[in-house]
C-alpha cells in the first residue's frame, strides 16, 4: 500500500485531468445516491462518504485549470480513485496493538493529530439537508436585516431555492432520460421557467458559486485544510450551473451567513449574541413538540442569595419532582481542530462541551437540597423547584458536530457519568421517537449512567440500544460496540417522508408552467419537448 504522500501525489495527478469532473460526478452518483428502499440496507462501509467526495472536489477545484489529458475508461478511473481514498483512510488508522485498554485508547486519541483529524473528517455530515434548510429561519431570524442589506440574502428565498434544486435533482434521478448522461443529471441551465419566475435564485447561486477559470483552493492539500469548495459548491458557467452535491449546497446555505457576518467586525459581537439566543429558542421549540410549553423555561438564574447568582441555565424542563437541564452552546469546531492541532482541539472541546457540562451540573446539589432559588430572567418570576429531587443534564450545540459522541468519550472516558452531548439536529431526531417528558428523562438518565459501557458513532446508535434493550450494560461484556443500523433505518423512516413533503411544495412552483416555457429541469429545452408528459 502507498504511503499518504504517494496517494496524494496520484490523486492530484488524476484530478488535473480535463475528465476528472465527470469522474467525480460518476462517484457522486454511485456512492451518494440510492433508491428509498435501499436507504436502510446499503453497506455504508463499502462506499465513500460525502466528506470524501467533497475532498476530491476540493482537489479538482485546485487542479482543474491544469487541464491535462483525459481518460479512455472513466469507470475504471473512478474505481481507482475509490481504491486510493480507501488507502488514504487507512493511513489515519493507528496500530491497535499500542492500545492496552479503552483508557489508553482515549488518552492517546485526544492527543494524536491523525486520530483527531480522522474522527472529525470520517464522521459524516451530522444533519439531513432538509433539517439545515428548515432551521435556517430560526438560526438567522435575528440577523435577517443584516443579511438582506449586506449580502442580498433573503432566508425564505434561499429555502425555496434549495427545495427547487433538490426536488429537480430527485426528479431527474428518477427519470430514465438522464441515466446515460451524468453531467446533465447535475446541470441546470439558466434558461428555465423557475429562474425566470424567481430571479433571486440566480443571484443566490452566483453568491454560492465559482467560475471554471477562477483560482480556488491553492493551499488545499489534505483533509485538515480549508476547502473552499464547501462554501461555494456550485460551478458557474455562462449558460448553466453544475451542482454536483445538493446536500453540500444546503450546508453552504446554512453556514454561509455565519462566515459572512464573522467578516464584519462591527457586527461580530451582535451576531454572536444572536447565535446564543437563537440556539436556546431552537432547543425550546424542539422540546415543545412533546412537552407542554409551561414546563419549559429559558434563561434561568440560579441564585444562592438575593444578591449572589451562582450560574445561569439556558433551558430547563420541570415536571413534578424531575428536572432536565439543557445547556446550549453555539461554539463551532475551528479549522485548527480539523487540522489536528491538539491545543486548538482541546480548547474547542472545552468551549463547546466541557464548559457547558460544568455549568449544567454545578447547581444540581443546591437545587435538590433547596439551597437556592431559580428565577426566569425573561419573566422575572421565581420558578417553583422545591419538589425537585432528581436532575439530569444534556449539552446541546447549535451546529452539526458529527464527532461529538466520539470526542465526548475521549475526554470523559474515566468519569463516573458521561455527559450527554448532541447537536440540535440529533435532538430533533430523538424527539421524533420520544413519546413524552418521562421517556426523554429516562433516556438522558440512562445515557449519563451507562454510556461509558458502549462505543457508538452517533446519538441514534445510543437511542437504538435504548429502544431495543433499555441501554443497560451487558452482563457478557465490559464494552459493547453499537452499529448504525438504526441510524440507516431512520434515513428511510424520517427522511423519505420529509422529502415527499417538500416535493409537494415544489409542485406548486411549476403548476403554471406553459408549454413554450423553458423546462424547469434545466435541460434548456422547451417544456413541451422535455418534461411535459411526465408532470
Amino acid at each position: 500500500m502507498k504511503n499518504r504522500e504517494e496517494i496524494l501525489i496520484e490523486l492530484n495527478r488524476l484530478s488535473s485531468s480535463r475528465d476528472f469532473l465527470e469522474i467525480l460526478l460518476i462517484l457522486s452518483n454511485t456512492h451518494l445516491n440510492c433508491t428509498a428502499n435501499k436507504l436502510a440496507t446499503r453497506d455504508v462501509k463499502s462506499i465513500l462518504n460525502e466528506n470524501e467526495i467533497v475532498f476530491l472536489f476540493g482537489l479538482w477545484a485546485k487542479n482543474k485549470n491544469k487541464n491535462t489529458e483525459g481518460f479512455v475508461d472513466k469507470q475504471e478511473i473512478s474505481k481507482r480513485v475509490h481504491e486510493l481514498m480507501n488507502e488514504y483512510h487507512q493511513t489515519y488508522i493507528p496500530d491497535i496493538s499500542i492500545f492496552n485498554t479503552t483508557k489508553t485508547f482515549n488518552e492517546i486519541a485526544r492527543n494524536n493529530p491523525d486520530m483527531i483529524k480522522e474522527s472529525i473528517f470520517y464522521s459524516g455530515t451530522g444533519a439531513y439537508d432538509y433539517q439545515l434548510i428548515t432551521f435556517l429561519d430560526d438560526k438567522y431570524n435575528l440577523d435577517k436585516e443584516w443579511l438582506k442589506q449586506n449580502k442580498g440574502f433573503i432566508i425564505k428565498e434561499a429555502q425555496k431555492l434549495f427545495i427547487y434544486i433538490k426536488s429537480t435533482f430527485i426528479y431527474k434521478l428518477n427519470s430514465k432520460k438522464f441515466n446515460d448522461n451524468v453531467i446533465e443529471l447535475y446541470t441546470i441551465r439558466k434558461d428555465n421557467y423557475i429562474f425566470k419566475k424567481n430571479p433571486s435564485f440566480i443571484f443566490l447561486l452566483n453568491l454560492l458559486s465559482f467560475k471554471m477559470d477562477e483560482s480556488l483552493n491553492e493551499e488545499f492539500n489534505d483533509i485538515g485544510d480549508l476547502n473552499h469548495f464547501k462554501f461555494r459548491p456550485v460551478i458557474n458557467t455562462d449558460s448553466k450551473f453544475i451542482i454536483p452535491l445538493p446536500n453540500l449546497l444546503s450546508e453552504s446555505i446554512y453556514d454561509g451567513p455565519f462566515y459572512w457576518m464573522n467578516d464584519d467586525e462591527k457586527y461580530l459581537s451582535t451576531a454572536a449574541k444572536n447565535r446564543g439566543k437563537s440556539a436556546e429558542n431552537i432547543v425550546k421549540s424542539i422540546l415543545e413538540r412533546k412537552i407542554p410549553n409551561e414546563n419549559i423555561f429559558l434563561e434561568v438564574n440560579v441564585n444562592v442569595t438575593k444578591n449572589e447568582t451562582l450560574t445561569d441555565l439556558d433551558v430547563c424542563v420541570i415536571n413534578g419532582n424531575k428536572m432536565l437541564i439543557f445547556q446550549v452552546k453555539s461554539k463551532r469546531l475551528t479549522q485548527l481542530s480539523k487540522k489536528g492541532d491538539i491545543e486548538g482541539f482541546h480548547k474547542d472541546f472545552k468551549l463547546a462541551i466541557q464548559d457547558a457540562n460544568d455549568q449544567a451540573t454545578k447547581p444540581i446539589e443546591l437545587i435538590i437540597s433547596n439551597s437556592c432559588k431559580l428565577k426566569s430572567m425573561l419573566s422575572g418570576e421565581n420558578i417553583d423547584c422545591e419538589k425537585i429531587d432528581e436532575i439530569h443534564t444534556a449539552c446541546i450545540v447549535l451546529d452539526s458536530y458529527p464527532a461529538i459522541t466520539t470526542h465526548t468519550r475521549m475526554f470523559f472516558f474515566d468519569e463516573e457519568k458521561t455527559p450527554v452531548t448532541m447537536s440540535i439536529f440529533d435532538l430533533e431526531l430523538l424527539i421524533e421517537y420520544i413519546k413524552d417528558f418521562d421517556m426523554l428523562f429516562d433516556y438522558i438518565k440512562k445515557r449519563e449512567e451507562f454510556s461509558k459501557y458502549f462505543i457508538a458513532e452517533t446519538e441514534l446508535s445510543f437511542f437504538s440500544k435504548y429502544i431495543k434493550s433499555g441501554l443497560i450494560k451487558s452482563s457478557n461484556a465490559d464494552i459493547e460496540i453499537l452499529d448504525n443500523d438504526f441510524a440507516q433505518r431512520f434515513d428511510y423512516d424520517y427522511y423519505v417522508p420529509l422529502t415527499l413533503k417538500f416535493q409537494k411544495e415544489f409542485s406548486t412552483y411549476i403548476k403554471d408552467i406553459g408549454r413554450n416555457d423553458f423546462c424547469f429541469c434545466g435541460s434548456g429545452k422547451k417544456y413541451k419537448k422535455c418534461c411535459s408528459e411526465k408532470c
